[in-house]
């Protein structure tokens, strides 16, 4: 005769990084975790009006939260805010960039995967754009070191089609073989590669080895910041295999007049040799 297996509870930390809808009052929960990975259950009642458990496990909260495993979605209680990161909520622009962080931490995690590592990187990246007032290179940080902890670096110091050490110069970069392309060795064919200029490069390779702080005091122009976005995005969309719905949210929001980014003086610039 074969047992049942009983339920196990656990309280974890997590970061609520979507929500749904389920019956009249239910909401249906989507955490990253650091030791659990992505965990989805069940947070009932939690959209009745002065729901104590409803009011913890908003979008974007930092939240700890007792755990219940079941055979489909498991069930939530007991929650209690970390951070609220109030200041992501409250301002559409930061909202996005936000949303876009943890959509990309959530495909990039697992049920019952621990990842520490990625989720310490999504509560540093969330609490910088809060305060930053430079939010691209923090976007840009996180996407350069998601890949990182994933396994998929792009190559930044030798040409992915010959092997040979690339001079500081202009060159291409290709998702396809993850990293980039000398500019005189385009392969035959290859029509995804994008322009890498040389100080595109220098800022890939600064985003790789510094921290949240360091990348933050980075100002690169607009056509640099322009390149940065297509490669890390193109980089993603491959490892993935497809692209992100929040990315359109956020391009939407970023593209209005009181959010376009103005190029950086020169003197304004910090050396990245």
């Amino acid at each position: 005769m074969t047992s049942k297996r009983r339920p196990v509870t656990y309280t974890t930390d997590g970061v609520v990084v979507r929500t749904s809808n389920l019956g009249e009052a239910d909401r249906i929960i989507t955490l990253v975790t650091p030791i659990h990975g992505v965990v989805r259950g069940v947070a009932k009642a939690a959209r009745k009006p002065g729901s104590k458990l409803g009011g913890h496990l908003d979008l974007l909260k930092h939240v700890s939260v007792s755990i219940r495993e079941t055979r489909t979605l498991h069930g939530l209680s007991q929650a209690a805010t970390v951070n609220g990161f109030r200041g992501l909520r409250n301002d559409l622009d930061k909202f996005s960039r936000a949303s876009y962080v943890s959509e990309m931490a959530e495909r990039f995690s697992v049920e019952n995967g621990a990842n520490q590592p990625l989720f310490r990187l999504l509560i540093a990246v969330l609490a910088s754009l809060e305060t930053t007032d430079n939010p691209e290179m923090a976007i840009h940080f996180f996407e350069m070191r998601l890949l990182q902890l994933s396994g998929f670096a792009p190559e930044l110091s030798k040409c992915v089609e010959t092997g040979v050490v690339l001079e500081p110069a202009n060159h291409l970069y290709s998702a396809d073989r993850g990293g980039l392309v000398n500019n005189e060795s385009r392969p035959v064919g290859e029509s995804a590669l994008l322009p890498a200029g040389l100080n595109t490069i220098k800022l890939l390779r600064f985003l790789s080895k510094t921290d949240i702080q360091q990348a933050g005091v980075m100002k690169p122009s607009e056509g640099e910041n322009r390149q940065l976005s297509r490669i890390l995005r193109a980089q993603i969309h491959h490892v993935l295999d497809r692209g992100l719905r929040s990315e359109a949210f956020m391009d939407e929001v970023r593209s209005r007049p009181s959010h376009n980014s103005e190029a950086i003086a020169p003197d304004n610039s910090v050396s990245i040799e």
